[in-house]
């Protein structure tokens, strides 16, 4: 996305001409909540690892869809094959992927993560549901539920099972 067309308004969301303000509110209230749940998670990565945002971005997805070629993973995530093969390149030194010859193709390499790569990224899940958990022991246990719940439907109701190669579950949930 170019910062042009976030810039010029000119990107459509399918956004109507008449707005219901009720649907407006609500829309700011989950945005806010969305807002807190991934400060929570750049929390737990700043805190937990030496990972940049879009490295977890990369570990993420391999580890949701892998093992995946350079090219395949690039798309999944929206990025050039150059800036995602740099990615997966400083991921692979520090022992989080691997890079292994395709069995279908001699030229092509598949990706996936390592043992130490999940055992990250159950640490960093692991310190998210804990900041989760954190704010969620402030609310009475129905609450908590029909939040739960209503998170669901909403990810249902977006069509998000994916969201940037993160499944929007695993996303939320932890």
């Amino acid at each position: 996305m170019s910062t042009g067309a976030l810039q010029s308004g000119a990107l459509d969301f399918g956004a109507s001409e008449e707005t219901d303000p009720a649907l407006e509110e609500d829309a700011w209230s989950v945005e806010d909540a969305s807002l807190a749940l991934v400060e929570m998670t750049l929390n737990a990565v700043v805190r937990g690892t030496d990972l940049s945002v879009t490295q977890l971005r990369v570990l993420l997805a391999v580890d949701r869809h892998g093992p995946l070629n350079l090219s395949g993973l690039a798309a999944l995530l929206g990025m050039s094959v150059s800036a995602t093969g740099r990615l997966v390149t400083r991921l692979h030194t520090a022992g989080l992927l691997t890079r292994l010859l395709s069995p279908h193709s001699r030229r092509e390499v598949s990706i996936d993560v390592t043992d130490t790569g999940r055992r990250s990224l159950e640490r960093i899940r692991a310190a998210r549901r804990g900041h989760i958990a954190a704010a969620l022991r402030h609310l009475p246990p129905d609450s908590r539920r029909t939040l739960a719940r209503t998170l669901r439907e909403l990810t249902a109701a977006a069509g998000a099972d994916e969201v940037n190669g993160v499944d929007a579950v695993d996303a939320v949930d932890g």
